[in-house]
């Protein structure tokens, strides 16, 4: 029985080493990812995620356990009869069965959580928003990561959802692909293609989207995306302007603040317009010059992936715990963040308890919010 496992266990390692290996061609190859086989390595590549995360879990529960033992001796000792008894036993097999099979049972269920897009609804009060722009209707898109499973109906659904919230504007905070060549990303500019926004829709460019971005960028302006290099737009919305800017992901955190200083400058000095920033990665929030913005827009972390979402603007996750922005509003003087939990997420679906977002956010007047 162990040996039959065992080599079940071998054969879908092989087949999900195999998938990763053969994700980024162009043609995706029948055998490997064909009906009846492409479920095999989402499914053991997150259920080994979920025994890491609880064998470290039971590895740092045990180091307490003993921590606390060594510090309050114990009064009754365990009897080796007690420990071997054949219902102990028989309590601990069940239990290893269980725990066994849970991940591969978490893991089938979270499949379809990974592309239940939620449309969520928020009102944001800023000071000095000009009321000619009050009620202006975003909707904020990241991460829709085309490629896998994420496919063409689905890439529709999320352009039809986006259309009914009727949103005035679009942003995307980058990486819309999975590194993979060819025309795996078709459906992607058909899908965008179909958003309608009468003031557009604009972009910045994240760590995903630089296997080649002249040609991302091309056929995503072809699809009306107008992408933002790290550059900055005024926009005439109801003849009040709107300063749109846009910074590609930079790496080595180390060098960001004088990178973003860089770039900001070259940009025109601040008026009295409000100011909008695309920025991919959130962890950047506090490396941005001081009122180089007055709303940062990003995405990046999927919303924590995994964690507990407890409420529609509040989770517990193992991102946000390790201290990096993973969804909500976040601030600074005089400037704020939004971070969207995303559309999409990079690798296999391993989305746990944390649901994709189609993020509409309606922007108000300090005024308004004291009526």
């Amino acid at each position: 029985m162990k040996r039959g496992l065992s080599g079940l266990g071998v054969v879908c390692d092989v087949v999900m080493v195999a998938q990763l290996l053969t994700a980024r061609t162009g043609e995706p190859l029948l055998l490997l990812h064909g009906p009846g086989i492409s479920w095999v390595g989402p499914i053991w590549f997150s259920a080994h995620a979920l025994f890491f995360l609880g064998d470290m879990g039971i590895t740092v529960g045990s180091m307490v356990v003993r921590r606390v033992s060594s510090l309050v001796p114990s009064r009754v000792a365990s009897t080796p009869e007690a420990i071997a008894s054949p219902e102990r036993r028989q309590f601990l097999q069940g239990m290893g069965i269980v725990g066994a099979g849970a991940p591969f049972f978490i893991s089938l269920s979270n499949i379809k959580l990974s592309y239940d897009f939620r449309v969520e609804e928020r009102e944001l009060f800023f000071p000095h928003w000009p009321r000619e722009l009050d009620g202006l209707r975003i909707a904020h898109l990241s991460d829709i990561h085309v490629g896998g499973a994420m496919n063409r109906a689905r890439l529709l659904r999320m352009a039809a959802l986006t259309n009914a919230a009727r949103p005035a504007i679009v942003m995307h905070t980058g990486d819309f692909l999975v590194h993979r060549t060819g025309d795996f990303d078709a459906p992607l500019y058909e899908a965008l293609a179909r958003i309608r926004a009468p003031y557009g829709q604009w972009a910045c460019l994240g760590n995903h989207d630089f296997d080649a971005p002249e040609r991302l960028v091309q056929r995503l302006e072809q699809a009306g995306v107008r992408i933002l290099r790290n550059m900055l737009v005024t926009l005439s919305i109801q003849g009040v302007p709107l300063e749109v800017g846009g910074i590609d992901y930079l790496r080595g955190r180390t060098t960001w603040e004088k990178r973003y200083a860089q770039i900001v400058s070259s940009w025109p000095s601040r008026t009295e317009a409000p100011r909008i920033l695309l920025n991919h990665d959130p962890s950047a929030f506090i490396a941005l010059p001081p009122r180089c913005a007055d709303f940062v827009l990003s995405g990046h972390t999927h919303g924590g992936h995994v964690g507990v979402q407890i409420s529609r603007d509040f989770a517990l996750t193992v991102v946000g715990l390790a201290g990096v922005p993973d969804q909500g509003i976040f601030q600074r003087p005089e400037m704020t963040m939004y971070v969207t939990r995303c559309v999409g997420f990079y690798g296999y679906p391993m989305r746990l308890g944390i649901p994709p977002e189609i993020a509409i956010l309606t922007i108000r007047t300090q005024e308004r919010s004291m009526v």
